[in-house]
């Protein structure tokens, strides 16, 4: 048995986003020595956008057939994403042709993402309601900055328990779907009404690229940054991705080691 483990993430064309994924494979790679680990975006769109300023990744896939390729037998392609939406069902389609034979490795093994039920809700909600020790949960707002899932609705209503697991927690805490018409509007809105001066704006995202440095913290009109402040609200941005973070990153590896030892089995 030769094993190897790959991390899967969504990417980003920025560089800055890249530190969470180092964050995580600094610790595998403590921890396993001995394996061979690799990396992987999920995004083709980002596939797509890297490859026109000259740099050509391998897809998923492509991983997988040259882990083939170089002895591999075992693998672990470790989800780094939030939720189980449509990139994280793509690859649970393609483990499914792994197993057809369509690549020639005897056993692949999905690492479950962030969140996958009402356990992991209850728990990570808890985790991020404490994550900002300066904030006071009575004056100050808190919100969560979601990528949203177009094509999953599965992944779109684990959102919308974690958002109400959220908010029902603390009363002045939101959650709003980058991928939502009107949604950061409504959320301004309903700070501004319940009287509250200051808000935090924190990633539910694993890394801090595009969307995190310009859609949440831009300089330009339609940020979530500038929206809320033009309410009258005070903005602190948190600009990290929750991977940067060891709280989070060891749940991604506790998802991982038990992967781990299903492959092993």
């Amino acid at each position: 048995m030769k094993k190897a483990i790959l991390f899967a993430a969504h990417g980003s064309k920025n560089r800055a986003a890249s530190s969470a994924l180092g964050n995580i494979l600094k610790m595998a790679k403590e921890r396993h020595p001995d394996v061979l680990i690799q990396s992987a975006f999920t995004s083709g769109h980002i596939l797509k956008k890297l490859k026109e300023q000259g740099q050509s990744l391998p897809s998923v896939k492509q991983n997988l057939e040259m882990l083939a390729e170089k002895g591999i037998t075992h693998v672990v392609v470790q989800s780094l994403h939030v939720i189980p939406g449509t990139e994280f069902n793509n690859i649970s389609r393609l483990i499914d042709r792994v197993n057809r034979g369509e690549i020639p490795l005897q056993k692949v093994v999905l690492g479950a993402p962030l969140l996958t039920g009402e356990q992991e809700i209850d728990e990570v909600s808890d985790m991020i309601l404490n994550l900002i020790p300066e904030r006071d949960p009575q004056t100050e707002a808190l919100i969560l900055v979601a990528h949203g899932s177009k094509y999953s609705d599965s992944g779109n209503a684990l959102y919308d328990r974690f958002k109400h697991a959220l908010e029902t927690k603390d009363s002045n805490a939101y959650l709003g779907k980058l991928n939502a018409e009107d949604g950061i509007e409504a959320i301004s809105d309903r700070i501004r009404k319940s009287g509250i001066k200051k808000a935090y704006l924190l990633p539910l995202l694993f890394g801090a690229g595009n969307h995190v440095k310009k859609d949440m913290a831009g300089d330009h009109d339609g940020s979530w940054k500038n929206i809320v402040s033009s309410r009258g609200i005070e903005v602190v941005t948190v600009p990290r991705g929750i991977g940067e973070f060891d709280i989070f990153a060891e749940r991604w590896m506790d998802n991982l080691e038990k992967a781990f030892r299903e492959l092993e089995n």
